[in-house]
């Protein structure tokens, strides 16, 4: 008698159709949030260790928008 190795489906994944557009509204909100300042500074920076630039650039990526003139 031979045994026969069974496969179980626990779930099905649907394929993802919205390319693009399905992340409009997230890119909305990143622009309204940052406005036309970058998440970082362009430039060359030097630091000492890889710890110095990880908090850096946290201190960047959080750092407040300036206020806009009105």
């Amino acid at each position: 008698m031979q045994t026969k190795d069974y496969m179980r489906v626990v779930g099905r994944r649907k394929p993802y159709s919205g390319g693009l557009e399905g992340t409009q509204g997230f890119f909305e909100m990143v622009i309204k949030l940052r406005g036309n300042q970058p998440f970082l500074p362009k430039g060359i920076y030097r630091f000492k260790t890889y710890d110095e630039e990880h908090e850096w650039t946290l201190k960047m990526l959080a750092r407040p928008r300036a206020a806009l003139p009105q």
